[in-house]
């Protein structure tokens, strides 16, 4: 038998119940207008994103049918070869020598620079006109979707005149002596951008990666608040063009000399046989680099390598190299976590 204080316990608790329960009597008067407490509540179905089943450390298991319509996990960068890229520098510093250290490449040499590079490993095509780089890039297109592919990647060298090009292009076309002033609200620099960016869809969808060589220049801005001015380096196409590919690409590298003066030395033999070092006069040194940081003057890219160095010294031959070295260096380190 329960004891009195076992059964007053239960009736404090059964009394509480009551007080909390949902009570189908009561009525909130608002206004003179009574309104039940007791609003049943709508369940609805699970909504929102498939949340798949995954623990610390591993990865999720993506169902059958998601993975025949290519969905993917885990960390999977490009290989080097595969990296679309976006290469500028000050002229004469070493882009093209660059571009033409990387193999199974095709540089199209607007620039006409590409014949004086030594060491090559590209094969180049100077391009004469508006009509011969159509029949060059559609061959190319052409051969790519039958899947003979003379080469895996194309390089444009360099996007600044291949601008220009395409400027005139456009003026003939339009019959205008001026297309950037074509239009409203920057249509005519737009018309530029898509004509130069729809053919290197083109042979990006017929199988070829892509590499846009370009020149930095120095530019002079003023603060619109202090009203101070500075110098300053930019890409020499226009701003919209140089955003859309630096986007599109998986690297933006800058490639850039630092000259440097040392004072030479020669070995000079004393009376006595000891021989020692007295300088001799000085003579330039030159150190190239490969940079890929953003600055206040300039901004870098670098996808799919954290951890990766981000500026290192290149040679002047075989620079591609060593640019493939660091990259997959920090691939691996980044597979390792």
């Amino acid at each position: 038998m329960p004891t009195d204080q076992q059964l007053a316990a239960a009736k404090a608790i059964k009394a509480a119940k009551a007080k909390t329960a949902p009570l189908a009597a009561q009525k909130l008067v608002v206004k003179g207008i009574a309104k039940p407490r007791n609003i049943p509540m709508v369940v609805k179905p699970p909504q929102g994103n498939v949340v798949l089943s995954a623990t610390p450390n591993t990865v999720p298991v993506i169902p059958a049918d998601w993975a025949k319509l290519g969905v993917q996990t885990g960390y999977n960068p490009k290989p080097a070869a595969d990296l679309n890229l976006c290469v500028v520098g000050p002229s004469g510093e070493g882009k093209t020598t660059f571009e033409s250290s990387i193999p199974d490449t095709m540089i199209l040499d607007l620039d006409k620079a590409a014949e004086s590079i030594v060491g090559t490993r590209a094969m180049r095509v100077a391009i004469s006109n508006y009509e011969h780089y159509m029949q060059v890039t559609q061959k190319l297109i052409d051969d790519g979707k039958n899947g003979k592919h003379i080469v895996h990647r194309v390089s444009i060298d360099t996007t600044d005149i291949w601008v220009d090009m395409i400027k005139l292009r456009l003026q003939t076309e339009k019959g205008c002596d001026d297309i950037t002033e074509f239009g409203a609200q920057g249509h005519g620099w737009a018309m530029i951008r898509e004509r130069c960016w729809s053919r290197l869809r083109e042979l990006e969808e017929a199988g070829y990666v892509w590499s846009c060589v370009g020149h930095m220049i120095t530019k002079t801005e003023t603060n619109p608040v202090t009203h101070k001015e500075r110098t300053v380096i930019r890409d020499a196409v226009f701003p919209t063009f140089a955003a859309k590919i630096i986007n599109s690409s998986d690297f933006k590298l800058t490639i850039y000399c630092i000259n440097k003066e040392v004072e030479k030395k020669t070995k000079k033999a004393l009376p006595g046989g000891r021989i020692i070092e007295v300088p001799c006069g000085t003579e330039m040194t030159s150190k190239y680099y490969l940079d890929s940081y953003t600055t206040t003057e300039r901004q870098g890219k670098g996808r799919g390598a954290p951890g990766m160095n981000r500026k290192f010294e290149i040679p002047l031959l075989n620079a591609w190299d060593v640019f493939v070295k660091n990259y997959n260096v920090a691939i691996e380190a980044a597979k390792g976590k």
